[in-house]
């Protein structure tokens, strides 16, 4: 009889989700981590008025990562929302907006406004992810002020950034930590002063 066998459920879970966790960070980028970490930090903290811009730039981010002069459009948005953006596995009962309700929470916010129809470079998402490098690894806990206190009875939002950290740490472990295109703008972004 094996030892996992004699552990009780919970600590089998534990062992098991560590396990997981090991396998998903095939490769890492330091900046997204880095990135992904402010971004849970100010959720955690209810600073919403901070995190909300930082997530909806995600989709961006990711698209223009995946492409090779790193462009981003409306299209890639929805297109990469579609493809990553969904419940997770082990609670199918969150509901998670649209590609369609990101996007427009995004250009309600001004994330999407530099980046229309035609494919550009969405120059301020990846100036905000490179400069991520740069900072601290954990966030110094400061005094909330007015400018942050946001209502967040804007559950679509709140729910936005939930499902588009989850889903950007799926598209990295997945697909992004093998692809010699994101891996080369990821290190790209790392060298430009």
């Amino acid at each position: 009889m094996s030892i996992e066998s004699q552990q009780d459920p919970a600590a089998r879970s534990v062992a098991e989700t560590a396990r997981a966790r090991l396998r998903m960070r095939h490769g890492s980028s330091k900046m997204l981590e880095s990135y992904l970490g402010d971004i849970e930090y100010l959720v955690r903290e209810r600073l919403w008025g901070e995190a909300a811009p930082l997530a909806l730039a995600l989709p961006h981010i990711c698209a223009a990562l995946a492409h090779r002069d790193m462009q981003s459009s409306r299209e890639q948005f929805l297109n990469w929302c579609e493809s990553w953006v969904r419940p997770p596995q082990s609670d199918t009962s969150l509901s998670v907006p649209t590609p369609e309700q990101i996007y427009a929470l995004a250009k309600e916010r001004g994330i999407a406004h530099e980046i229309g129809s035609r494919p550009g470079v969405p120059v301020r998402p990846l100036r905000q992810l490179r400069l991520r490098r740069l900072a601290r690894a954990a966030p110094m806990r400061r005094q909330v002020c007015a400018a942050d206190v946001v209502d967040w009875d804007d559950e679509p939002a709140r729910e936005a950034c939930i499902a588009l950290l989850e889903a950007v740490r799926r598209w990295y472990s997945e697909c992004a930590a093998r692809d010699p295109t994101v891996q080369t703008n990821l290190a790209r972004l790392a060298v430009l002063r």
